[in-house]
Parts: C-alpha cells; sequence; structure tokens
C-alpha cells in the first residue's frame, strides 16, 4: 500500500495523520558520491581482505552538516556521477529515470522516514504529470528519487526525523 503524504499549511500530513513541521526539514545544497572499501580481518590476524567499494550518497545540509547514505545501488551512483559531472552518456536510449521527468514535473523530493522494522530509509517524490495540475506524493528508494531531483533540478530536503546527531549512517534498501 502507497504511503501519501499532503502539504497542509507548514505542516506534512503523513498516512497516520501524524503532522511533521516544515521547519524541521532541512535543504540539501550539494550532492556528492563518496566511497568506502569495507575491511575484514580474519581472527587475530591483521591479513585484510579487499572488498569492492562501496557507494556513498553524501548531503550537504544548510545547517552545515552532511546526512550520508550507505549501500547505494551502483548503477545510480554511477548515473549520479555523470550528472554531478556533466558527463554525457554515448548511449541515446533513455533509462527509466530519465524517461521519468520527461513525462512529469518533480517539484520536489523529502527524506523523511525510515521504513519500519529496518534500518533503510524513504524518499517522499512530489510530482505533477504534464498536463495535470495536481500534484501527486510518491514513496521512493531515496538514491533512486535524488536522481530524479538531480536530473529535474529539483530541491532535495531531508527531515530532522531521520537525523541522529552522531551517527546518521543508515543502510538503504
Amino acid at each position: 500500500m502507497s504511503t501519501f503524504l499532503n502539504v497542509i499549511g507548514s505542516y506534512i500530513l503523513m498516512e497516520d495523520d501524524a503532522l511533521i513541521d516544515a521547519k524541521d526539514l532541512l535543504k540539501v545544497i550539494a550532492v556528492d558520491i563518496m566511497t568506502t572499501t569495507a575491511d575484514i580481518f580474519d581472527g587475530e590476524e591483521t591479513k585484510q581482505i579487499d572488498l569492492p567499494e562501496i557507494p556513498l550518497l553524501n548531503f550537504e545540509l544548510e545547517n552545515g552538516k552532511n546526512f550520508i547514505m550507505t549501500n547505494i545501488p551502483l548503477y545510480i551512483a554511477i548515473d549520479i556521477v555523470r550528472k554531478l559531472s556533466g558527463i554525457e552518456k554515448q548511449d541515446s536510449r533513455l533509462s527509466l529515470a530519465e524517461i521519468i521527468p520527461e513525462l512529469c514535473v518533480i517539484k520536489k523530493v523529502i527524506i523523511d522516514s525510515i521504513v519500519p522494522f529496518s534500518t533503510a530509509y524513504q524518499a517522499t517524490v512530489e510530482i505533477t504529470l504534464e498536463g495535470f495540475s495536481e500534484t501527486v506524493n510518491f514513496q521512493m528508494i531515496p538514491s533512486h528519487a535524488t536522481l530524479l531531483a538531480l536530473l529535474s533540478d529539483a530541491p532535495i530536503y531531508v527531515s530532522k526525523f531521520v537525523i541522529t546527531d552522531d551517527d546518521n549512517e543508515m543502510v538503504e534498501k
């Protein structure tokens, strides 16, 4: 079942009637892809096992802090890097992420909740279909929603609800 958010004044009404004050949203002023490598040690030995790099998505927030998400799908990370770097792809075929902005207007993306019983974030994407005036909200995987926002030049926000003080790295699934 899809969860919809409705904007009421300066509040966001969630499906369970909980209100998120719009003042509790932090605007993302920069997005960057970083990588990390997991190091595994075998017992007491210090022999390191090399693993592939893991993409991270770093959001620089308007309050000067960073919000980091881990386990970003590699193909999404590559598309985000392409967009941020201005690199044109050689393939003329459109991906799903590239065709969606052709069919609708991405108004904004809000990383606003955590999927119940998990450590995965969830984002709300506010869109208007071409030719319509009504705005519709959909829940998405945040990295996919971020790519849509970047392709559409739409603003990205992070709810203070999902940010922890010291360790905000949660797994995106």
